[in-house]
């Protein structure tokens, strides 16, 4: 299978850069408390200076590495349109790009935390947090738009992409909240962690299988290289 090398480097490229994210948030505020006595911003205040930078600055480097692995899309979509599966693949590219902004920005966070004014600390965190949404919009929207293409491409037409693999995929990530009675009730010393690591942990478990499925797909009969007019016609 000619492309079988570059399909398993975006499932183990998408894996380490997640791996990277899930690594930057722990150094921020992972603990082994209950999820109920977990408030991260309260962690991070005691972190240092220079664990808190070191936090957000792999946010930028994980991106890297995880919008590479989103090119997992492309070829896994196949031979059901390639210009879709390529809209796909660049749409949650660009949210991951986007992301790492958005997580090295939670960084500022922690430094807010440690000011001693309360009405000073009060409005850095309210301006932060007013410029932490504007990203994240732009990061919901193209997000949400990709796994809009994944799903309707994986469900409606033929497609490489495993249909189990859809419960897995990162959109977990963006349905968090409707866990959050669930997450707080997870008792130490593994509430914290879940409850903090939630959405990072979700693309690692989605890469993890991914990287599972498809190196097993490249010893199948059946190939992702598909012949040229096979997939003019598909288009």
């Amino acid at each position: 299978m000619a492309r079988n090398s570059q399909v398993r480097f975006c499932c183990l490229s998408g894996l380490a850069g997640s791996l990277l994210f899930l690594a930057g948030d722990m150094t921020w505020y992972g603990s082994f408390s209950s999820a109920a006595a977990f408030h991260s911003f309260q962690v991070m205040a005691q972190r240092s200076d220079a664990l808190l930078v070191a936090g957000g600055a792999v946010g930028p480097i994980a991106a890297l590495f995880s919008a590479s692995g989103m090119a997992v899309f492309y070829f896994a979509l196949q031979p059901a349109s390639q210009k879709l599966a390529r809209a796909a693949a660049i749409l949650l590219a660009a949210m991951i790009l986007i992301g790492g902004a958005y997580h090295a920005l939670f960084a500022v966070f922690g430094f807010a935390q440690k000011i001693g004014d309360a009405s000073l600390r009060h409005l850095l965190i309210t301006q932060v947090a007013f410029l932490r949404d504007t990203v994240g919009y732009a990061m919901y929207a193209t997000g949400g738009s990709g796994i809009a293409l994944v799903y309707w491409l994986a469900l409606s037409r033929k497609t490489h992409f495993p249909r189990w693999l859809l419960f897995f995929t990162p959109i977990l990530s963006q349905a968090g909240w409707l866990f959050d009675s669930w997450f707080r009730r997870i008792p130490a010393p593994l509430g914290a962690i879940i409850t903090g690591g939630w959405i990072n942990g979700t693309f690692v478990l989605f890469f993890a299988l991914a990287t599972a499925a498809f190196w097993r797909l490249g010893r199948a009969p059946a190939t992702m290289d598909l012949p040229a007019e096979h997939t003019a016609r598909a288009v």
